[in-house]
């Protein structure tokens, strides 16, 4: 082929020399012959890659993934298949299962949200009670008459009685389902609107003729028995009779869901109580649940009431329906004795389900509750006696045993340790017979000695792990002639059967601090003495802080006040009584000479103790203007007595004021401690300090006096150096005073923040300086803005007031203090009696608080709402002094909880406890069926706490 191509260049070559150009090159030129097409190149072969022989690598478990084949035919492990979300929080995935080509899933028991809870009693959110004047018992505008009408207020039903007559005024069902903060507020015309009624109580051949007091000229005709959350029951304690042979008493007894009138008489053979009016005329409907004992009376929506009697030892007791009258009746079946009482249960339809339909118609049987007695350790030492149904009460009525039943001495001895830590404890067996939930109203009654003093005493509900439950529980207590303690509740229990708890009462600690408790005394068997009074008290040595809501004897709201841990006479004994302070000192500028005190006012007990107490008196000025909430909190300690007032006001109407102060202290009326001295200053020191002048007046000696501003951190006010030193309890060894930890006013277009503070004159027996927190005083209120009109000493309507009071009362001599708080024994004795202790206690609780998790609801005392989670909070703490309470809202359980503290080694539990679970506090919130839980740790300086909860 290479030898053609050359032939075929060589004769192109020649033709081209043998034909020259011409006018057409080519022409007379041969054809050229065309060029071969080359032949394309084929594609080299690729060489072939030998196939691998097959392999089988899968081997059919779904649980470790396919398997593969790799390129060397080796088998490659499958990736194991991720479990998925199954969108449920409470599940967690758990091992892969074969068999259904799934994950199991399992429960996720770290999760307090997830985990099984413990059932326990609750209470359900329309279950709480009031009793309060609509008035005001001794309104200065009308002294000395009296309001007589009192209302009774609950969840479920509403009263008015009159106790000047007897009469029973209104008496009707409420369902608009009124938390008992929002019932605390409600106008007296939803009570005074209901249904017309009439009562009539009979013995014998005669009626009731005449409501009297302990004796005909007493000021108070009824006296109160037993007053709280649960059992609001009071006396008429003499009734007189058309026959005057015949003579007797009333109560009436008023509990969540029910209500019962009660007679006592003596001298006659039977007694009746005849319940009439429009009332029942509204239900014509007539069920009998037990023939002659229980029936309800109904109208066609179903709405009406359950009335009922029930039998009693040697008597014979009927319910009669005739002519629109109910009649309850007993009569003596036997030989008369030499009293008689009959009493009539009503109960709103409404309040009731089916369980508690079958309760209240017939009590006996339905409910079994037994005791077995515990000593302070927890062992078992014996029984006691069995509840059984008060007729009087509504009431199972739980006996209660003493310290003494226990095993204890006759007292303590306050120099051992031990006997600090001494409860009363007793297990209460509940059976409620299979009628599943059921609200069942329960009075555990006992004497004084249920604990070492009647002054303390705090109870609470604990599970069979010893962990409180956090059952709302009532204290009544008495001291007056007549000794004992009543605690009431209302619980719901859930199973339907059997059902163990422990009742506990502390004495005078709760873990490492000496409990906080507040309750209502009786005033039964003091003289004359009526109305609604409250005592508060550090551990059990003597009453802390007194409160008089309705200023039934004249003083003021906060009567007596007693330091703690100061010897007065004795060590753990009374000590000198340097009260007292008020709330809301208002006068109008039209009408000065007239005290316009709290009307209304409503008592909502949220916690007793005994950790922190919780209690707010809410209220309405007499004239209507001023809307007052006033919440206390107390809280368990091992220096002074220390009380935090938080203050609402709200102005429903324009003020115009002659005198308006927010807090006082030394009272008006309850001032004669004889303090020499007072000052006032902030966290950085004292900015005032003077004698009290010999002024021998009362009122603001110049407008100087008033609308003082006290700048800075902590501001406070003290009054120090009380010379009355000859009673047989000697004042001077307290001083007293307050920190104004918050302070917020909206009046008008201005906003203030800082504190302003009056020097008002009192006398009571001698001159005084008060205190008040109050507002600017300037010449047309330039502060408050437009809404003012330039007005001076005005408040338009809408204007708000709040602010949080940190009340103390320290120990004035350093060697009569034998407490074992920290700072107070480091303290140097000549600054006790002094303005610096008021700089010590301002500065000590100066605190802050970095949340970390969950929302701070409140600084004084510290309060966090937590978070969902096994750590529900988190926050690191700088200052304080003392035991410090530490409160976490919105938990959604009572168990399993611990507070936990950063150290060297992570984080460490707090754990304060004697005798198991006996350290922090549990409190149920039925408004939103969550707890709070309280701890009281004694702090300083700057920690990391947070509250996890574990299985």
């Amino acid at each position: 082929m290479e030898r053609g191509v050359r032939l075929l260049m060589f004769v192109g070559a020649w033709l081209l020399v043998a034909c020259p150009p011409s006018v057409d090159p080519c022409e007379g030129c041969p054809e050229p012959t065309p060029e071969p097409t080359p032949e394309p190149t084929p594609e080299p072969t690729p060489t072939p890659t030998p196939t691998p022989e097959p392999c089988d690598c899968d081997d059919g478990e779904f649980c470790n993934g396919v398997e593969t084949c790799n390129d060397d035919g080796a088998c490659v492990p499958g990736t194991p298949p991720v479990a998925p979300d199954s969108g449920d929080p409470c599940l967690l995935p758990g091992e892969c299962n074969e068999a259904t080509d799934a994950f199991d899933p399992l429960p996720n028991d770290v999760d307090p949200l997830c985990a099984p809870t413990v059932a326990v009693p609750t209470v359900d959110v329309g279950d709480y009670a009031f009793w309060n004047w609509p008035g005001n018992h001794r309104p200065v505008e009308t002294w000395p008459v009296v309001e007589p009408v009192m209302h009774f207020l609950t969840g479920h039903y509403g009263l008015a009685f009159d106790e000047s007559t007897g009469e029973l005024l209104r008496l009707g069902a409420f369902t608009d389902g009124l938390t008992a903060a929002e019932a605390a507020l409600r106008p007296n015309t939803d009570i005074e609107q209901l249904t017309a009624a009439t009562l009539r109580f009979e013995a014998g051949d005669a009626t009731a003729t005449s409501f009297q007091g302990t004796t005909p000229d007493a000021t108070d005709r009824v006296q109160m028995i037993d007053g709280g959350r649960f059992m609001n029951r009071v006396r008429v304690p003499t009734v007189g009779y058309s026959n005057p042979a015949i003579t007797g008493e009333v109560q009436i007894a008023s509990m969540p869901r029910h209500v019962v009138f009660s007679q006592v008489v003596q001298g006659a053979a039977d007694a009746r109580i005849v319940l009439g009016g429009e009332l029942l005329a509204a239900f014509p409907t007539v069920t009998w649940f037990v023939a002659d004992r229980a029936l309800t009376l109904t109208d066609d929506q179903g709405d009406g009431w359950l009335f009922a009697v029930h039998p009693e030892p040697e008597t014979a007791s009927t319910l009669t329906w005739a002519d629109g009258e109910l009649t309850a009746e007993r009569a003596w079946a036997g030989t008369p004795s030499d009293e008689l009482t009959v009493s009539l249960l009503a109960a709103p339809v409404s309040a009731l389900g089916a369980a508690e339909h079958a309760l209240y118609a017939s009590p006996t049987g339905a409910v079994e509750i037994l005791g077995t007695l515990l000593d302070h350790t927890g062992a078992v030492v014996g029984t006691t006696p069995p509840a059984v149904w008060d007729s009087m009460l509504g009431a199972f009525r739980v006996p209660l045993a003493t310290l003494q039943n226990a095993g204890g001495p006759g007292g303590p001895d306050w120099e051992d340790p031990a006997f600090h830590h001494w409860h009363g404890r007793q297990l209460l067996h509940v059976d409620t017979g299979g009628l599943g939930p059921v609200s069942v109203p329960l009075a555990l009654h006992g004497t004084d000695r249920v604990s070492w003093y009647v002054v303390g005493g705090v109870p609470s509900l604990r599970d069979e792990a010893g962990e409180p439950t956090g059952l709302p529980l009532q204290i009544s207590k008495n001291w007056h002639g007549e000794y004992w303690y009543h605690f009431y509740s209302q619980p719901t229990f859930h199973s339907g059967g059997p059902e163990t708890y422990e009742f506990t009462v502390a004495s005078s600690k709760w873990g490492s601090a000496h409990a906080a408790s507040h309750a209502q005394l009786s005033l039964v068997g003091w003289g004359e003495a009526g109305g609604h009074w409250d005592e508060s008290a550090i551990g059990a040595f003597g009453e802390s802080v007194t409160y008089d809501p309705d200023v039934t004897l004249g003083r003021a709201m906060v009567d007596d006040v007693r330091p703690v841990l100061v010897q007065s006479d004795q060590r753990w004994g009374w000590t000198g009584n340097v009260g007292g302070a008020d709330f809301l000192r208002y006068r109008t500028d039209a009408e000065p000479y007239w005290e316009r005190r709290l009307a209304r006012v409503r008592s909502q007990y949220a916690a007793p103790g005994p950790n922190l107490t919780d209690v707010v008196y809410s209220g309405v000025t007499t004239d209507g203007r001023i809307q007052a909430e006033i919440r206390v909190q107390m809280g368990a300690s091992d220096d002074v007595v220390r009380v935090h007032y938080h203050l609402d006001y709200t102005f429903l109407d324009d003020v115009a004021y002659d005198r308006l102060a927010f807090f006082q202290v030394a009272a008006d009326n309850y001032g004669d401690n004889g303090f020499a001295r007072y000052a006032a200053g902030n966290a950085a020191g004292v900015l005032l300090d003077e004698p009290v002048p010999d002024h021998g007046t009362t009122g603001y000696a110049a407008d100087e006096d008033r609308g003082i501003p006290i700048e800075g951190d902590a501001p406070w006010v003290f009054l120090y150096d009380n010379q009355r030193d000859w009673d047989s309890l000697p004042e001077h060894y307290a001083d007293v005073g307050f920190v104004v930890r918050e302070f917020e006013a909206h009046v008008g277009d201005g906003v203030i923040t800082t504190p302003h503070i009056n020097l008002h004159q009192t006398n009571n027996g001698g001159s005084q300086i008060g205190f008040e927190l109050g507002l600017p005083h300037e010449d047309g209120s330039p502060w408050c803005g437009a809404p003012c009109g330039g007005e001076t000493r005005f408040v338009p309507a809408g204007s708000t007031v709040s602010a949080t009071i940190e009340y103390v009362v320290p120990p004035a001599d350093k060697s009569r203090y034998f407490g074992a708080g920290p700072w107070l024994v480091d303290l140097p004795a000549e600054d006790y009696r002094t303005p610096q202790m008021a700089v010590a206690l301002a500065n000590g609780n100066d605190r802050a608080v970095e949340v970390h998790q969950g929302t701070l609801v409140r600084l004084h005392p510290v309060e966090i709402t937590a978070e969902p989670g096994p750590v529900a909070a988190e926050f690191t703490l700088t200052g304080g002094i003392g035991h410090t309470p530490l409160s976490f809202h919105g938990l959604n359980r009572h168990d399993g909880w611990a507070l936990e503290v950063q150290d060297l080694d992570g984080w460490t539990p707090i754990d304060q406890s004697v005798h198991g679970n006996d350290f922090w506090q549990a409190t149920q919130r039925p408004d939103d069926g969550t707890w709070t839980l309280t701890w009281t740790v004694p702090h300083a300086g700057t920690a990391r706490y947070r509250l996890a909860w574990g299985p």
